[in-house]
């Protein structure tokens, strides 16, 4: 396959998974929204699952309709993305709105000012993130499956904790695409169960072509398939997270567009990885190593800033050095 159509595969599967996930994520949290789901804790620990869902059609794809080692290490940067994506690049465009807001009247300044409660999940994500490793550098599977349950309860004290937090997150949901379009937004419940359904089979289809184009570059160009998963797959699956913040931060609900970002963090330190270290190889490359140390550094800057009670944008900056560093990292060690 040539570069230009290998580009072109990727490209299309991205855009594909990115709309699939618009319509899945929309459809389901009005769901959540009108069974009443979202007006307490429930909001900050459903939520992530609901929003999650398409990378985890790509991690089941990956691994069983691609399979082999390549779709091993393809569910692993899937899983691995999310975080490092969040902590990353997700900020700065957070922080780039920020600004946007600031000059159209929306904000009074640049600082997102968030309630100290989000330094639960802050300090789960960062404590266990890194033991998500310890598997790979030992290889014992009986150490895979001890770190796999470790990480499970973790979630399910993570749940409790939120519980004891009411009313940290109320999520709020919009109507469905489809009964904004249609304008019969009087049949909401039905629109969105359709469009849940189309959203499903536009993600399935869009993330085997994303999956097939990252395992054909990956072999293409020798270079790390867990790298590339990384790298691209987030593109698709974190922004319906992303632009949900971003409409918080422009009506000045910061707490809940940081917590909206952090929830998905927990799960991707917890029951994510868990699913990983049952199912696959779990084989961490150079390029995952150095992704869970950028992001480790990222959370301790934020954790500090959470205490204060004041994310400043040189939370923005780190994020964006820390990506810019790691894509320097991987042009260095492929040349």
């Amino acid at each position: 396959m040539s570069v230009a159509n290998l580009v072109m595969y990727i490209a299309t599967g991205v855009a594909l998974t990115f709309a699939g996930g618009l319509f899945f994520t929309n459809a389901l949290e009005y769901l959540g929204g009108r069974l009443r789901l979202g007006e307490s804790f429930v909001g900050a620990v459903v939520s992530p699952i609901f929003t999650s869902m398409p990378e985890l059609i790509i991690f089941i794809i990956a691994l069983y309709l691609y399979g082999g080692e390549a779709g091993q290490d393809i569910g692993i940067g899937t899983v691995m993305g999310e975080p490092f994506m969040i902590s990353t690049i997700v900020f700065p465009v957070i922080f780039l709105f920020a600004v946007i807001g600031r000059l159209t009247g929306a904000r009074d300044d640049l600082v997102l000012e968030v309630n100290r409660e989000l330094i639960i999940p802050y300090l789960i994500f960062t404590a266990l993130f890194p033991t998500i490793l310890l598997p790979a550098l030992i290889g014992n599977v009986m150490v895979r499956w001890v770190v796999a349950l470790l990480l499970i309860l973790t979630y399910l004290v993570y749940v409790k904790l939120m519980h004891s937090s009411q009313g940290l997150v109320i999520e709020a949901y919009e109507e469905p695409y489809l009964g904004v379009a249609t304008g019969w937004l009087n049949r909401g419940i039905e629109l969105s169960v359709v469009q849940l359904i189309l959203g499903i089979v536009i993600l399935i289809y869009g993330s085997r072509l994303m999956v097939h184009g990252i395992g054909e570059a990956s072999r293409a160009f020798s270079i790390d398939a867990i790298v590339l998963s990384i790298l691209i797959i987030p593109i698709a699956t974190v922004l319906p997270e992303s632009i949900t913040a971003i409409i918080w931060v422009l009506k000045n609900r910061d707490t809940m567009a940081v917590a909206a970002l952090v929830g998905e963090k927990v799960l991707y330190s917890t029951l994510y990885p868990a699913m990983g270290l049952l199912l696959t190889h779990w084989r961490l490359t150079v390029g995952a190593l150095a992704s869970v140390a950028i992001v480790e550094a990222i959370s301790v800057i934020i954790i500090y800033h959470v205490v204060k009670r004041r994310l400043t944008p040189d939370v923005a900056i780190l994020g964006l050095a820390g990506y810019l560093a790691y894509v320097l990292l991987v042009v260095l060690s492929h040349t």
